[in-house]
């Protein structure tokens, strides 16, 4: 529950295949104490930001950005956590921001940040999402009504799911989510897109606004903060638990890495866009006995470079010439 500070050009930066630097070596950790997160700053003096978390347990705390401004060597405390709690994401969330948060077993639920009021430092913060037994919080993100949310489970499965533009659901529909069975909102497509081909058309909003919600279970709806949330992915036997939701865009790419150390990049373009409440498709192949364990997003700025010093095309190869006829057989000069 502690904050850190370091600066990125105090990091070496190393080969793919290195093994990296102890982190024990650049920051002064508690024993026992693991990074949860990290996340890039420039400037902490921005009115209206704040710092949002999410804990293990479903609880998500907000802390004016300026409240982590003043760097201790030793680390200043961020929340309070209970003994069999942690934390497992964090973000920077700009005024008015909508956030979305998901579980292993493959629930979200998408709330505005102003649901949960502004905590100093040393709290424990508010419940997020009400979880089953067995369930837990795996990332949390910030909402763009302009992408799509990957979800990505530990056996190389995942999809592609419209944010959308957040309308509310109905009083009906969040007391019918607290009170069956599993949780969910009723989904429109639910009995026929359980298993989905890459390759096939699956008659899912593709337009680059968002698209129009046809139906519930092609968006994110917004939620009263603290409840059950809405099935985002079928966490099956062949999927396994979610491991992780990256906000993205057909122009991003992502690296995936599993808990064997194999990395894959993907675009997220070949990933197919498709509705809530389905297994979705697969993203990576995982080898028998390995997990996906981790996924991020590949800094535009680094897809630009790699295509400035790659050529769009081959460079054009020189036509061949005919040699000149020579006058005798010798081809002696006259």
């Amino acid at each position: 529950g502690k904050v850190y500070w370091q600066k990125v050009y105090e990091i070496p930066q190393l080969s793919r295949e290195s093994r990296g630097r102890a982190v024990v070596n650049l920051l002064n950790l508690a024993e026992g104490e693991k990074i949860a997160e990290c996340v890039a700053v420039r400037d902490f003096n921005m009115p209206g930001h704040f710092l949002m978390m999410a804990t293990k347990r479903g609880l998500v705390k907000k802390t004016a950005l300026d409240a982590y401004s003043r760097p201790k060597k030793g680390g200043i405390i961020a929340i309070k956590l209970k003994d069999d709690d942690e934390l497992v994401d964090v973000v920077v969330a700009g005024p008015d921001a909508q956030m979305l948060m998901s579980t292993s077993g493959g629930k979200a639920i998408r709330f505005a940040e102003t649901d949960a009021r502004s905590m100093g430092r040393n709290t424990s913060g508010v419940k997020g999402i009400r979880l089953k037994k067995g369930d837990s919080v795996i990332g949390m993100v910030v909402a763009d009504p302009e992408a799509t949310l990957l979800t990505v489970c530990e056996q190389g499965y995942g999809k592609r799911t419209w944010f959308g533009a957040g309308e509310k659901l109905s009083t009906v529909e969040e007391v019918e989510n607290d009170g069956n069975e599993n949780g969910d909102v009723p989904d429109t497509d639910a009995a026929d897109s359980s298993v989905v081909d890459v390759n096939a058309d699956n008659g899912e909003p593709e337009n680059g606004d968002g698209g129009e919600e046809v139906a519930s279970s092609h968006s994110y709806r917004t939620q009263r903060r603290g409840g059950g949330g809405l099935m985002d992915i079928k966490t099956t036997k062949r999927n396994g638990p979610v491991i992780g939701i990256v906000p993205v865009t057909d122009d991003d790419e992502l690296l995936m890495m599993t808990s064997r150390g194999k990395i894959q990049r993907v675009a997220a373009k070949e990933i197919n866009i498709i509705g809530r409440n389905t297994q979705g498709v697969r993203i990576m192949n995982v080898d028998e006995g390995d997990t996906l364990t981790a996924i991020v997003k590949v800094p535009k700025e680094d897809i630009i470079d790699e295509e400035a010093v790659m050529p769009s095309t081959p460079p054009a190869q020189p036509t061949p010439t005919e040699a000149p006829a020579l006058d005798n057989a010798n081809g002696a000069d006259e």
